[in-house]
């Protein structure tokens, strides 16, 4: 049976599920709008909005939330515009939305859940697992084992880094074999792709945006939110403990750690003061940049104080964007490392309110090349995608020009560097010190209220939001912040007082300064090689050495345990079992055989532990 208006018939037969669909879509109302679109349009009408919606939805297969918002918002157009704006707007959102999901290797309700993307992993290394057993019977190279993975798991499809390469040594793909076949690798690899699907899905439907969710989606912060309660139930229940029996809560291992928002925003806060304490000692400059991408890169674009849809937007999603200004950035840095420019600093990645990444950079430099600098990063910033610059006569566009790369020479009577950056800094952080502050771009978003939209975001997408320019190493500077005990005084206890005492200035100026580069810095990590889970050798930090003088930090070896687990037994103890076993660091201190060469063929493959791969790579 064919019903024309869905509405009307659940209101005349069935009157209790008509209210409670009532009573969900004003509930859904709050999540988007104080506004309850059901009140005002015609049931007929509206009858035919959600019937299309659910149509659409149905065929492209959207998540719920996304029909959710399509159903509010095609109902307030209705009660503004009318039925073919309604309409017009889920066809095209939809669509949009389905483009975002589609760029996923497996259809979405295959991975939507936490459960589902860990049965997909489960399954696709016992498939790589299957398909190298094959490659061992028939006694392929491993480079060809690798081919095969790929070919029948898809290997490349959900971790390109590991595409096959020719040329590589076997211990290479022996490394990529065996990630292949441990579950944990590919679910790392499965969430983090479909995380960020999911939420280029929800920007491309319109859920992120200043009246509705700002810098991102309110399903991105909820996931948030239940990624941190689940750290935090983590974190109380695990301790680590050292090879004497030395337990410490991992609770308070994070909280003393640069892991936490407080500890993370004062470090920061230090070195750009004590950039900008080195950079007054020489008499630099210091400049403020803001870098955007193109307007295609835009999901919405400002209109007097109103963001309105962006009808050139390309359906890309927030990672194509800064892709875009990371590929300017590093043509402008080989071409400013040739004519030997001497600037340094930090810049920081955050969201517009669509959801779309710029930067913001405080650089400081000698007066002389603030010149050379801006030509050159305005030359690279306008390099492509030239043609939205200038008018059809040739003219420029002056504010086009503007938004795309703002360069400011910072005045010292109006504030310092510091004072430039600092909310870049705490906005992106914990919101420390806002105040009733708003975004620029948006008036009626308090900064203080969105800190988790924009942690959210950034998590997400995995960005790097803070990075530092051609400044002494923070590994080192934390190293020697570790060191309690004074050394011979020199210039590696110099180094060590700078950092103890929290002074970054100082600090710079031992090492080496600006000019140096960091493989020519008097103090550098002091590393060992080890092995880690795959067999590869990898170079793990132990203590810092320069000036004539190494340190060791890193003493003891540390595993996670339960917080009610027994302590370790001594070393004389019983043991009962002879097997090795993983450490929770990538430190092994176990006597390991040599491991034999084999003759590039996989019949049998010996591992570093001289036993088939198969065996000696744990999962």
């Amino acid at each position: 049976m064919s019903i024309k208006n869905p509405l009307a018939y659940l209101r005349k037969h069935a009157p209790k599920t008509y209210e409670a669909l009532g009573e969900f879509a004003e509930k859904e109302s709050q999540q988007f709008s104080d506004v309850n679109p059901w009140c005002d349009a015609p049931d007929s009408m509206l009858g035919k909005v959600l019937a299309f919606s659910t149509e659409a939805c149905l065929q492209l297969s959207l998540p719920s939330d996304i029909k959710r918002y399509l159903d509010h918002s095609a109902a307030m157009r209705l009660r503004k515009y009318g039925l073919d704006r309604a309409l017009s707007f889920i066809e095209s959102r939809s669509k949009a939305a389905h483009a975002a999901l589609s760029v996923l290797p497996e259809p979405f309700y295959r991975v939507n859940t936490e459960f589902k993307c860990a049965r997909l992993a489960d399954e696709l290394a016992g498939r790589a697992h299957m398909h190298f057993q094959i490659a061992c019977d028939k006694g392929m190279t491993p480079l060809e084992a690798v081919r095969l993975i790929n070919e029948f798991v898809g290997l490349g499809l959900w971790m390109p880094q590991m595409l096959p390469k020719e040329g590589k040594d076997d211990d290479v793909y022996f490394g990529i074999i065996g990630r292949a076949i441990d579950a944990a690798v590919w679910k790392r690899s499965i969430t983090r792709q479909v995380t960020a699907a999911f939420e280029n899905a929800r920007r491309a439907a319109g859920m992120v945006s200043s009246h509705t969710s700002p810098y991102a989606s309110y399903s991105a912060c909820q996931w948030l939110k239940d990624r941190q309660k689940q750290q935090s139930a983590w974190l109380e229940m695990m301790m680590v403990e050292n090879e004497l029996g030395e337990q410490f809560s991992m609770k308070d291992v994070h909280d003393a750690s640069v892991a936490n928002p407080v500890n993370r925003r004062n470090e920061l806060m230090t070195r750009m003061s004590g950039c900008q304490e080195y950079a007054d000692e020489q008499a630099h400059v210091a400049v403020f940049v803001t870098k955007t991408a193109p307007g295609k890169y835009h999901r919405l674009k400002k209109r007097g104080n109103f963001w309105i849809e962006n009808p050139n937007w390309n359906q890309t999603g927030a990672k194509a964007a800064h892709e875009w200004l990371s590929l300017s950035w590093e043509r402008f840095r080989s071409a400013a490392g040739r004519r030997g420019l001497d600037y340094y600093g930090m810049r920081v990645v955050e969201p517009h309110v669509d959801g779309t990444p710029h930067w913001h950079a405080v650089f400081f430099m000698p007066l002389e090349q603030f010149a050379t600098f801006s030509a050159l990063l305005r030359h690279y910033q306008m390099q492509r995608d030239a043609e939205e610059l200038y008018f059809p006569d040739g003219m420029p566009k002056t504010k086009a020009m503007k938004a795309r790369i703002d360069i400011k020479l910072i005045d010292p009577s109006k504030g310092d560097a510091v004072a430039y950056i600092a909310k870049y800094i705490s906005k992106n952080i914990d919101g420390f010190g806002l105040g009733d502050a708003s975004d620029l771009d948006a008036k009626t978003v308090k900064l203080t209220e969105v800190v988790n939209n924009v942690t959210a975001w950034s998590r997400t997408f995995s960005f790097r939001q803070f990075q530092f320019q051609k400044v002494p190493s923070v590994t080192v500077w934390r190293e020697l912040r570790r060191i309690q005990d004074e050394q011979e005084y020199g210039l590696f206890e110099k180094a060590r007082r700078a950092a103890d005492w929290g002074f970054f200035s100082a600090y710079f100026d031992y090492m080496g300064g600006h000019r140096v580069k960091q493989s020519q810095r008097p103090i550098k990590p002091y590393k060992k090689l080890d092995e880690n889970r795959y067999g590869e050798s990898i170079e793990k930090i132990i203590g810092l050495h320069g000036a004539g003088v190494t340190v060791f930090t890193h003493e003891h070896e540390w595993r996670l345990v339960k917080a009610d687990a027994p302590k370790a037994l001594d070393v004389g103890s019983l043991v009962l079992d002879s097997s090795p076993a993983l450490p929770w660091t990538c430190v092994n201190n176990c006597t390991q055989l040599e491991p034999s060469k084999p003759n590039n063929r996989l019949h049998p493959i010996e591992g570093h532990s001289g036993k088939p791969l198969i065996q000696s790579i744990r999962i």
